[in-house]
Parts: structure tokens; sequence; C-alpha cells
């Protein structure tokens, strides 16, 4: 990660170690995300389209990320990520969803929220300004896909609670006027299931002493694709689009 200006003074104060992080640091980033959803959520059941469709709409999410990294060998440094995700619409569905057959207007809700659980070890690079990551994510989604029908009243809720493991690999590239690039990817895949997110920032570290404070924008996309026997329905679902926020971190 960025170093803060204090960690910059002790690097120039202490040569030897300067190819190795000198400080403990904790951080926090948070950004609102606009997800534009596409595909199917069920087979044959469109999640975006208003005809034989779900209707879906694009949503505003969250992402809260809170790491701690450290300068000891082999303990891996940690990270997690909270993600928010919402999403409601309308549409005139002409098909089965979870195995109950529709002919009727519908509303539906579809919750993606989903808690990620990294542990990572950054590796050795003799490269100043280049920094990248390895290791595993557990994600927990903790979300539910709701099909209601505006005449019958009929009701089908699936609970999208389940747990994937996942390899995850970030790199970031910074230069000296404080602008860095990063692109972070977390995935999956294995019997029919697979699961892709790729997040793509830039961002500005402000020029505030002692600590890093940083703007950033960037571009998220998750691909999803399950088999009944994990989420009790088949998806092939992608939510992806625009996010904007801010990232602190202070080292001690």
């Amino acid at each position: 990660m960025k170093k803060t200006a204090l960690a910059a003074f002790l690097v120039a104060m202490t040569p030897v170690a300067a190819q190795a992080d000198l400080l403990f640091t904790v951080g926090a980033k948070a950004n609102s995300w606009t997800a534009e959803p596409s595909g199917e959520l069920d087979e044959g059941v469109s999640a975006d389209g208003e005809n034989n469709g779900l209707g879906l709409d694009s949503n505003s999410g969250t992402n809260v990320t809170l790491f701690f990294e450290h300068p000891v060998p082999v303990v891996p440094n940690v990270r997690l990520r909270q993600t928010s995700l919402e999403m409601d619409g309308s549409g005139f569905l002409t098909a089965d969803f979870n195995g109950i057959g529709y002919a009727e207007q519908v509303d539906s809700d579809l919750d993606l929220s989903h808690t990620d659980a990294t542990l990572y070890w950054g590796l050795p690079l003799p490269v100043p300004y280049v920094d990248i990551n390895l290791g595993l994510t557990a994600r927990m989604f903790g979300g539910e896909a709701i099909v209601e029908g505006q005449t019958t009243g009929r009701r089908e809720e699936v609970e999208l609670d389940f747990t994937l493991p996942m390899g995850f690999v970030e790199a970031q590239v910074g230069t000296p006027f404080g602008i860095y690039a990063a692109a972070e990817i977390n995935a999956i895949g294995y019997d029919g299931n697979s699961l892709t997110d790729t997040v793509l920032t830039l961002g500005y570290d402000l020029p505030v002493p002692v600590v890093d404070l940083g703007l950033e924008v960037g571009h998220r996309a998750l691909s999803m694709k399950t088999n009944k026997d994990t989420t009790d329905i088949e998806t092939d679902f992608d939510v992806s689009g625009i996010f904007y926020g801010a990232s602190f971190a202070v080292g001690f």
C-alpha cells in the first residue's frame, strides 16, 4: 500500500530497510457503486428485461473496506469488505422462477449483499511504486431473490446464502505525483459454478501530511454463474458499473 509521509521519513532514515514495510498500517475505503444488472437470474428469466423478465433496475450499492498490514514475514495481512447491494423492479414474466410458473406482471427484489474476508501476502518487489498482493478470499453471501405476482399474489423466495473460497490478486502502481492505478481480481470456478469480481481503480493521494488520504474512481464488474446445487436456481448473471469514493490509511 501507499506509504504515509511518516513512513517515507523512516525509510529515508533507515536505508538498510528501504525495501521493507516498516510500519503497521491500518486503513479504510468507502465508495458508492452504481450497479447495473444483466443476464438471467433463473434459466429463461431475464434479470433486466421488462418483457418476459424481472425488469430489475440499476441501483447504488456501497462498499466499505477495512485492512491491516504489517511487516511480519509469513503472517498474512487482513482485509474485510462489506458490499451492500439491493435491486428491485417490475416486469411481465411468462416463465418459471424456481419451478413456479408466472404469466403476469411481477415485482421482484434481489439482494446480492456479501462480506469478504481476505488473507494476503505482498510480494517483495525491489521496484519503487509497485505493489503486488496474492491471497485467498472467503466470500459470504447473505441475500435473497424474491418474485411476487401482482395479479395472483404468488410469491417465491430463494435464499442466496452461501460461502465461496476465491483466489485474490491485486496490483497497484503509483507515481511521485500522487496518482495511482490498481487492478484487483477475486475469482473461482468449479463444478459448473464460477464467480469473477474485477475492480479497476484510479486514485489520487491528497497532499496531506502524516496520513494517506485519497480520492478514487473506478469500475467494478461481478459475474456469477451457479447451478441448483449451490443456490437452488441456475444463474448466469452480471452486475457492473462505475464507483467513486475515498481511502484513508495511517502507519504506526
